[in-house]
């Protein structure tokens, strides 16, 4: 069997039913007897397609990219699949290496070019590396912490001949509990004065955000989010939802100041900007889930929703803690009141889309969309590396596999892979497309104001463009709307992609402390 053969038999094998990709000439032989391709006008958004996809379904999906051109533009989106624990597969073809020697045009060493950025990378050598390699990478995206795996194939290889062996293969077991420590953990909860439980993003991963609301209300314990959550983390519509934890060290503590042990589940304590405070200092902190990253007290390294279980069998009669009053950030509420023209938007939004998943990339007011849209299992993404540009390949991506997607997405960040609206369009993709237009970069004008007063006013943050007219270009029905909004029933009529422009102030909100 030829080597584009075995690639194709594997891939069936493995379930990756999609290939999303831009392919070049490199890419020629390995897809020959390919179907099911996914085609992106930019190569990033392939890869942002394939983490929306791999998040939401659990599964691992595959990328095709372009040797070094096509993975060179990519890494920014290579690297928040990284952060999000996305597992996906990225293949790229690479130049004939029967004259590597002589560095022919595309190519490079593309192993050392993804770098530290994918949990495995390698080139095969010959065709019988093929299985192996992608059953190999297939068992390593989803082993904790999942994230992306990349593997390059020499044009030469996929004409070779070899033998598809049929070689089984078993994907990591993700149903560890780690009992020997449900008794010390209970008994740290059942000592402490004022405990209080973070929620992260692995709740959702792993599907425990029920059992965190439960143990919560038995006990009567505060609920906090991780800051900058890539996913929902906790309902926030539940009495004990504290609010979401800003990502300043000194924030964080003015938070949490109160209580003295911190129970953190499946999330992490992501910082930025910097500040001089030291978290948490003088706290008793501990960490439940599957990617630890021991970078704050104790670490137990354990599915998050089994260890959740176990603690509601020892909670069950066992403790209670009085309920606080107030639990929210009042930084944060006095923030939002000062923009309520996104509030409106956003308010109306939660009224026509109830029940979808929200995709956000607004990032200036993201606040706001967790606010309003609320929290529940799979109802939220967004990108935890700070990137531009993921959501709406992310959003379509989501949407090949439920048909209530709402992309939220300021005009920004949404020209980073507007390419992507061609791909929504092509494929009839049911992604719905709310735009807080305010003409220009909010959060680097909001970042100047505070730290470095004066340059928020420099033109270069400032920009203008005819969304609709662009939209439209690439296959998509788009309005603006009217200060009352009556385009927000347009919008969420029908299954069809529509994209809504909302003009909202340009006042520069003060989101950082």
């Amino acid at each position: 069997m030829k080597g584009y053969g075995i690639f194709n038999r594997t891939v069936k094998d493995l379930g990756l039913r999609r290939i999303f990709g831009n392919p070049g000439s490199t890419e020629i032989p390995m897809l020959r007897g390919t179907s099911d391709y996914v085609l992106t006008l930019h190569d990033s958004i392939s890869v942002g397609m394939a983490d929306g996809y791999s998040q939401y379904s659990g599964r691992p999906s595959l990328v095709n990219l372009h040797t070094l051109p096509g993975v060179a533009n990519s890494m920014a989106f290579i690297h928040t699949a990284r952060m999000n624990r996305a597992p996906v597969i990225i293949t790229s073809g690479q130049q004939d290496s029967r004259h590597a020697f002589y560095e022919p045009l595309l190519w490079h060493d593309l192993k050392s070019l993804v770098g530290s950025a994918v949990k495995y990378s390698y080139e095969v050598k010959n065709p019988e590396d093929i299985e192996r390699a992608l059953k190999r990478a297939y068992a390593i995206s989803l082993s904790p912490p999942s994230g992306p795996v990349f593997l390059s194939f020499p044009m030469e290889v996929m004409d070779q001949e070899g033998e598809y062996m049929g070689l089984d293969y078993s994907t990591p077991n993700l149903q560890i509990l780690n009992s020997g420590e449900v008794e010390r953990i209970s008994e740290l909860i059942g000592r402490a004065k004022n405990p209080a439980f973070v929620a992260g993003s692995e709740l959702d991963q792993y599907g425990g955000i029920r059992e965190l609301e439960e143990l919560a209300s038995h006990l009567g314990v505060p609920v906090f989010s991780e800051p900058l959550s890539s996913r929902a983390t906790f309902n926030s519509s539940s009495d004990n939802f504290a609010g979401e934890l800003p990502p300043a060290s000194t924030a964080i503590n003015m938070a949490l100041l109160q209580y003295d042990l911190i129970v953190n589940f499946g999330g992490e304590f992501t910082l930025y900007p910097y500040l001089p405070s030291p978290l948490l200092p003088g706290k008793k902190i501990v960490s439940v889930g599957m990617s630890p990253s021991y970078k704050h007290g104790d670490c137990v390294f354990s599915n998050p929703k089994l260890f959740l279980n176990a603690l509601l069998l020892k909670a069950n009669g066992k403790w209670s803690f009085r309920k606080q009053e107030d639990q929210g950030n009042a930084g944060l509420i006095a923030r939002e009141k000062k923009v309520m023209g996104v509030n409106y938007v956003l308010q109306r939004a939660r009224k026509h889309f109830s029940g979808y998943t929200i995709v956000d990339e607004a990032i200036s007011s993201s606040l706001l969309v967790r606010k309003n849209m609320g929290y529940s299992q799979k109802s939220y993404f967004t990108a935890r590396s700070g990137q531009l540009g993921w959501g709406l390949p992310a959003a379509a991506g989501i949407s090949m596999l439920r048909d209530k997607v709402l992309e939220i997405v300021g005009d920004g960040s949404l020209m980073y892979t507007i390419q992507t609206l061609w791909t929504i369009s092509k494929y009839n993709l049911p992604v719905k497309i709310l735009v807080l237009n305010n003409e220009g970069y909010t959060i680097l004008k909001s970042f100047s104001s505070s730290f470095y007063p004066g340059v928020e006013n420099s033109e270069f943050l400032s920009f203008s463009y005819n969304i609709v007219d662009v939209a439209k270009s690439l296959g998509i029905e788009s309005r603006v709307a009217d200060p009352e909004l009556k385009e927000m029933d347009w919008l969420a009529q029908g299954s069809e992609a529509k994209l809504l422009v909302a003009n909202v102030p340009k006042t520069v909100p003060r989101l950082f402390i």
